[in-house]
């Protein structure tokens, strides 16, 4: 996992993840923490720490995987509040998640 390979836009939108996974209606309080296994409190210290983040942090490392991994395939039903917080498509940020997780296949 590496910010670094990212370009400056696709740190943002790894940042707009972040942000609307935990400020955005995708996820009910009640599952955050079974879907993330961090508190969405944890999330929204990476936000208040980015672009400063140490990946290598489980916490940091879960608060990205998870918000982009869970809005691309949990059910939240909030399709239409989307472009309210993330500026790509899932396509986009499904091929983001992939080079910054090291996926051979981007």
């Amino acid at each position: 996992m590496a910010l670094a390979n990212l370009t400056p836009e696709e740190r943002k939108v790894v940042l707009e993840c972040l942000n609307a996974a935990a400020m955005g209606p995708f996820f009910p309080d009640w599952e955050f923490q079974t879907l993330f296994g961090v508190e969405r409190t944890d999330v929204k210290s990476v936000i208040d720490a980015w672009p400063s983040v140490d990946e290598s942090d489980a916490i940091v490392d879960a608060a990205i995987a998870n918000s982009m991994n869970h809005l691309l395939g949990y059910p939240h039903g909030h399709v239409r509040a989307w472009s309210q917080y993330i500026s790509v498509t899932p396509k986009e940020v499904l091929r983001i998640l992939q080079k910054w997780s090291g996926d051979d296949a981007v």
